[in-house]
């Protein structure tokens, strides 16, 4: 009969009533037990072939020789016999592959326990079989038998398949080895139902959850860090490239992670755990350093890199028009301004004045779309970021950019996305972001107040009859020109990042008149306040006509200084037909700055096509004849040399007499705007810069509280208030330089414990 039953596991025909009727017979006569030893067909120790270790390892697991004999445990022992044999059969045949067939094993398990539950129910009688207790052969001294070890025939016959063909490969060396894990786990495909079955095969072993959720975070672990730091030489990218493809692939990666922890693990909460691990160590894993072997691995930095990714990637975001939710109303509404036939400014100032940091802020609606979507999933990646600090930084620099150059696509989203990092850090981590805000609103009230006092200033001068005949530059103070448009932004000091100044600029008339009278409306309406303009930050639309180009003159979107130096070039100036040098420039505008001299020049001669307003001629190109001058791209064309890209003080800059563009806006965008590795380098500096004051702080703090503590004491207290990363190193040098500067002191016996001093 036992012989029939292994048959059909072999797909081979038996007569199914018949060898049901004869089992039934033998359980109705009493004879499915036999009081006679018995001994197992393959009682000897059977080798598990293990391809990691190479070596053999017992498993089989017989029925003990003091039970009873008979039906049943022929049967059992056949079983253990011919799953134990079909276990080692998969191994050899995966270790001769490449790569073993996972899945097909998993539904070969599953389909096995599928039989034997249809042999228990089809063929076995109801009755509980008599107490059989399985006992691994290297050890024999576990004899004792359980008389509730099994419960009916179904979980009896069940137990062997999961002791004998499934537990033995459950283990890091077989099923969950990386080699056969990682593929099965990287297919979105598999996830139902050949991950979903590992899940549930996992669950009928003792400790199989665990092991299943160890390789689980491992297989985490490796695919962020591979996403981060990658090994392969074509995978390394610079840092602008990085800013655009790591964000992504992690957010690709944990929605990735919770599809398994959702479909595949039936929202375990173990693998939950295990998912919030593994993606803090990877998002705080930091950068890489070469090691002493040669290559190169990974070292915490305490999320700082993806921290600034992460902003990054914000930014790009809401500077996108896509991103913008369909109902916002965008606040900032761009101000129409009338340009002269030269140029026309838009300029900014700086008010140094004390200023309430609460406001009111607006929120988006909470329905799901597009913008709420991707805000939330910054935040679930923001929340295992340990550099807090570093996120804020560069999402502070640029909000601000957004804000002045007027790249806001939805003020309802910067809103919303404020409003969710103050439930996440509190009011003090968003609070200069919503004083830009209200700096902001403030502009606005303060330029239509503005524009409301020159309507009344020119209404009273156009009805005065005797300021008809006085000359428009004596009037004091006196009223700007009419032609040319200016929008102030008023912007508080200690809320914005700190910008370059250019106190030395020379203005045109135009705008110095402009600029004159709004100082002396704005020190009136606010008395006390001081003004510093930041000329750095203007923007200008110049209306520019060029001999190849009929028709309406071209508006160019640049900036002040850009402005400055292309006014240079005037028609109607003496010498601008010679051409100019830096030395030049640099003198008729007023920057003293030599950097921002030849970033501005290079921007303006060597940038892409359509925008090359000025030709630089190098140094060996000062006799070309000018009548003759091309752009700098067909020149390069013609005498196949490339312009060379450093200003030098005797290269010369003339005005493009050649420039086309089918564009009516043209934006030249300045060399400054864009992020420099040296810009990227002080963000984190006054981020380390800020981290020390902070801990001195709670130096300070705790000691003032304590008046005396241990050095261990202090470091546990320190580091628990600090909610940044911070090394025991760090504190410990904050605390030598607070004992320099007799802040604290060592005892006098006891070098380790510290003394406040008031």
């Amino acid at each position: 009969g036992t012989q029939s039953l292994i048959a059909e596991l072999n797909n081979e025909s038996t007569d199914r009533p018949l060898l049901r009727n004869c089992i039934r017979m033998l359980h109705e006569l009493d004879a499915m037990v036999d009081f006679a030893p018995f001994t197992s067909p393959d009682s000897t120790s059977a080798p598990f072939f293990c391809p990691e270790t190479a070596t053999t390892t017992t498993t089989l697991v017989t029925p003990s020789t003091k039970l009873h004999g008979g039906f049943y445990t022929d049967l059992i022992a056949r079983l253990i016999s011919y799953f134990d044999q079909e276990g080692r059969k998969w191994m050899l045949e995966s270790s001769s592959t490449a790569a073993a067939d996972v899945p097909s094993f998993l539904m070969h398990v599953e389909q096995r326990l599928k039989y034997v539950t249809s042999i228990a129910v089809y063929y076995l009688p109801n009755s509980t079989p008599p107490p059989i207790h399985h006992t691994p052969l290297h050890h024999p001294s576990s004899s004792t038998t359980s008389p509730h070890q099994y419960s009916n025939n179904k979980r009896l016959l069940a137990s062997i398949v999961d002791m004998h063909l499934l537990k033995p490969h459950l283990t890091e060396s077989c099923l969950l080895h990386p080699h056969q894990l990682y593929p099965l786990l990287d297919d979105p495909t598999r996830i139902n139902p050949d991950v979903k079955r590992l899940y549930l095969l996992s669950r009928r072993i003792e400790n199989g959850i665990e092991t299943l959720r160890s390789a689980f975070a491992e297989y985490g672990k490796h695919k962020g860090l591979s996403i981060l730091h990658p090994q392969s030489s074509a995978s390394n990218a610079t840092t602008k490239e990085q800013e655009k493809t790591v964000i992504p692939q992690l957010l690709q990666f944990k929605a990735h992670l919770e599809a398994l922890h959702n479909i595949a693990f039936a929202h375990d909460n173990l693998f939950a755990v295990a998912i919030r691990t593994v993606l803090e160590d990877v998002l705080n894993s930091g950068g890489t350093e070469n090691s002493s072997s040669g290559g190169s691995q990974p070292i915490g930095d305490g999320g700082r890199r993806v921290a600034e990714f992460l902003a990054k990637h914000v930014d790009l975001q809401f500077k996108n028009p896509r991103a913008q939710i369909s109902t916002t109303v965008t606040l900032h509404t761009s101000h129409a301004i009338a340009a002269s036939a030269t140029s026309s400014s838009s300029t900014l100032c700086t008010i140094s004045t004390p200023s309430n940091t609460t406001s009111a802020l607006l929120s988006s609606s909470a329905d799901q779309d597009p913008s709420e979507t991707f805000q939330s999933s910054i935040l679930s990646l923001f929340r295992h970021i340990h550099s807090k600090d570093v996120f804020e930084a560069f999402y502070k620099r640029d909000f601000a950019k957004r804000l002045l150059m007027k790249k806001c696509t939805s003020a309802d989203m910067e809103r919303s996305f404020l409003s969710k990092l103050k439930a996440e850090c509190g009011g003090g981590y968003t609070s200069k972001m919503e004083g830009m805000f209200k700096d902001m609103d403030l502009s606005r009230d303060v330029m239509a107040s503005y524009a409301a006092f020159l309507a009344g200033q020119q209404s009273a001068a156009a009805s005065s009859t005797s300021t008809s005949t006085t000359p428009y530059s004596s009037r004091s103070p006196s009223l700007p020109c009419s032609s040319v448009d200016m929008d102030v932004q008023m912007l508080t000091t200690g809320y914005w990042p700190v910008y370059p100044q250019h106190p030395s600029l020379i203005l045109p008339a135009p705008l110095a008149s402009h600029k004159a009278n709004f100082e002396s409306y704005y020190k009136t309406k606010y008395q006390g306040r001081r003004i510093t303009w930041q000329f750095s930050l203007g923007q200008c639309i110049v209306k520019a006509r060029f001999p190849k180009i009929v028709g309406q003159p071209r508006d160019l979107l640049i900036s002040l200084c850009q402005t400055l130096v292309l006014l240079c070039f005037n028609a109607d100036s003496d010498d601008s037909t010679g051409g100019y040098t830096i030395v030049d420039v640099m003198k008729k505008t007023g920057i003293e700055d030599r950097g921002e001299a030849e970033r501005v020049l290079q921007s303006l001669s060597l940038g892409k096509e359509g925008t090359r307003v000025l030709t630089k001629i190098d140094r060996d190109e000062k006799n070309v004849d000018n009548n003759n001058t091309t752009p700098a791209g067909k020149t390069k064309k013609k005498k196949s040399k490339k312009v060379r890209r450093a200003v030098s003080d005797h290269d010369i800059f003339v005005f493009n007499t050649s420039f086309t563009s089918n564009s009516h806006r043209i934006k030249i965008t300045n060399v400054q705007m864009k992020e420099t590795a040296e810009e990227r380098s002080k963000t984190h500096e006054a981020v380390t810069r800020d981290r020390l004051y902070l801990i001195d702080a709670a130096v300070v703090r705790i000691m003032k509280s304590r008046k005396t503590l241990d050095h261990r004491s202090l470091m546990a207290e320190v580091m628990n208030q600090l909610k940044f990363p911070a090394t025991a190193v760090d504190i410990k040098k904050r605390v030598e330089s607070l004992i320099e500067r007799e802040y604290m002191e060592r005892c006098d016996g006891d070098r380790s414990r510290y003394n406040y001093l008031a």
